[in-house]
């Protein structure tokens, strides 16, 4: 009987365990949405320094002035050595770096760590194509 109580009470903690964590990621995912709107030009972005909150949910909206062009961005903050999680979370991560000819580029992601990470042109633009590129901050 004692062991069927402990089995009892290790399911009844584990459940409760994982309701709560799926609470916690149904709230970040369906927290406000920051967005935010780039334009994309040859060879720069504008914005090229982004600023979001530490466990934001964001949408960034890419718009391309006079070519096509897309961002891709690193799912690692600079220096990060531990690559188990990315610190950037994204709805669905094939859009990362994906581009369509005439269309904006749409990203949603939660920003799960702090830090700073590179973003950059995933779409050949011309010779100052490798100087399109930018910084998204994590605070």
């Amino acid at each position: 009987m004692p062991k069927l109580r402990t089995l009892i009470s290790l399911l009844v903690i584990t459940f409760f365990a994982a309701s709560l964590f799926a609470a916690t990621q149904n709230a970040v995912a369906n927290g406000p949405v920051q967005v935010i709107e780039v334009s994309a030009r040859k060879y720069e972005f504008t914005p090229n320094v982004i600023h979001v909150k530490d466990g934001a949910r964001v949408e960034l909206k890419v718009h391309s002035i006079d070519a096509t062009h897309g961002i891709k961005l690193s799912l690692y903050p600079e220096g990060s050595k531990d690559k188990s999680s990315p610190g950037l979370l994204f709805d669905n991560p094939k859009d990362n770096g994906k581009v369509e000819k005439g269309k904006d580029q749409v990203l949603t992601f939660v920003a799960q760590r702090p830090g700073t990470y590179d973003f950059k042109c995933s779409k050949f633009c011309g010779f100052g194509h490798h100087r399109m590129k930018g910084k998204l901050v994590v605070d």
